[in-house]
Parts: C-alpha cells; structure tokens; sequence
C-alpha cells in the first residue's frame, strides 16, 4: 500500500494539536497533495487503485486532491473511521505551550512522543493501537492501494507493519510532502515534488550560548543565535530541543521555532 499523511493544515502553521478536529489545508497543503497525486500517477497503475481515507476533513481533502490527479476515473474515495488521528480529548486545539501550562513536564523525556496518550478524555495507546491494528489485519498487500490518514496514525501502522517497538515507531517521522511504499514487511520512502515545498529538519543539536546547529533534509546547514529569533525564558533546558510533530524545533517550555524561519536565517 502506499501510505500518505494530510497536507498541511492552518492549525500545523499554528502549531496547534488538533486530533479529531478540523483545520484546512493551507496552500502549501494542497499543493503538498497535488504534488503526491502527480507522483503516485507516475507509479501505479490507475485501472487497479483504490483509495482509503480517514473521513476527517482534511485528510478527505487531501484524497480527493489525490484522486483528480488520476483524472476523476478512479472509484470515490472510500473512508474509514477506523483511520481517524489519534483522540487527545481535552487537549484538542490547544498549543504545546497551552498543554504545557495545564500539564507541566508533558513534553519532557518519554513524553515527547508519548503525550497525546495520556490527554484528559482523549485515547489511551492500547485503544488507539486496537483500532489500527484492527484495520491492518484486514487489508492485505496491494500495489494499488492509497491510504490518506494523519501523523500519530501514520507512525503507528509503520510499526505496527514492520513489528517496531511503540518507543522505536512513535518517534518516526511524519512528513507531509513524501509517501510511504508498505510492502513484503518493509517500508520505502518516496520523495515528492512539490512547487511550494520546504525542507524538513533532518537534525538539530544545542551548542553553547543559545544557539542551535539545524541541518535540512535538501543539504542546508547551519548555525542560528536563538536569541536572535525567540525570546527565551532562561538558558537551562536549552539542550533539551527537539523536533516536534510539526516539523518545529521546540523546547519542554512550549517555545518553538518554524523550519521556514531558520531556514530563510541560516540561508540569508
């Protein structure tokens, strides 16, 4: 199968965690789509595809994109509840600085991956693994088959398909602009053009006086004075930086930073 997350949403440019809510696709989501239904057009055969969706807007979204890629031939877009993102119950549309303030330390050691598990009335990862799990078990291996979903479900069904550990598979990435091949137990990633695309952060590390070393998935490195960007609290806890969900570098303290604005910094 090939495996697609979402285009991005107005609520990623937010950074806002949005589970079973809704936000629309930016212009760079849809073209994100576009540029995936031009690449999956390349390499399937239209006659024998099938696409699944999760039934929330923006992932259908996506998938209709998709489909008109393939000339409006295929059949509809089939959706699935069971493909829906992750439920994060009272945490849901909230920033990670907002959860932060109801939540101290959500973020911090094995909760970076790990906290949209123990949101208040949101989905425990026994549940949210039943239900993928549930949904894998019935699709069997199809080199046509299309699957547009969200980020934490995307991780999940990799490792669930390949037998990753839950700390290994819920620190895969989960871009917007790339597909994944699921096939004969193993995954392959397939890069995508896209006219409005931006590198991804590949690396980050802390170096001393407040600055970050950031190196982009197209070969862009470089150093940046945090300072220079961001109003940071205190120095303790700098090193502590990691890349987010969203493609951000951020802190446990719920300040972050946008690929763009230290890609356009470190670029001049």
């Amino acid at each position: 199968m090939m495996l697609v997350r979402h285009g991005e949403t107005a609520a990623n440019l937010e950074q806002r965690y949005h589970g079973r809510r809704d936000s629309p696709l930016t212009e760079r989501g849809i073209a994100q789509a576009h540029g995936i239904g031009r690449r999956l057009n390349t390499l399937l055969d239209a006659s024998a595809v099938e696409i699944i969706s999760s039934p929330q807007a923006r992932a259908h979204r996506t998938a209709e994109i998709i489909r008109e890629c393939f000339g409006g031939n295929l059949s509809p877009v089939r959706l699935d509840d069971r493909l829906c993102e992750v439920s994060i119950g009272g945490w849901e549309g909230l920033s990670q600085a907002e959860i932060i303030a109801l939540a101290p330390g959500t973020f911090e050691g094995d909760g970076r991956h790990n906290w949209c598990f123990g949101a208040p009335n949101g989905e425990t990862y026994a549940e949210f693994e039943a239900r993928l799990a549930g949904w894998l078990s019935e699709i069997s291996d199809h080199p046509a088959l299309i699957i547009v979903t969200h980020g934490i479900v995307t991780r999940v069904l990799r490792g669930l398909y390949t037998g990753l550990p839950r700390s290994l598979m819920l620190s895969l990435p989960i871009p917007q602009d790339r597909v994944f091949r699921l096939a004969e137990g193993k995954i392959e990633e397939i890069d995508v053009k896209v006219g409005l695309a931006m590198p991804r952060i590949r690396q980050v590390s802390a170096l001393p006086g407040c600055r970050l070393c950031v190196e982009f998935d197209d070969g862009v490195t470089g150093t940046v004075d945090v300072r220079a960007l961001l109003d940071l609290p205190y120095e303790s806890g700098f090193e502590q930086v990691v890349i987010n969900d969203i493609g951000a570098v951020c802190w446990p303290t719920g300040h972050a930073l946008e690929p763009d604005i230290i890609y356009n910094h470190i670029k001049g």
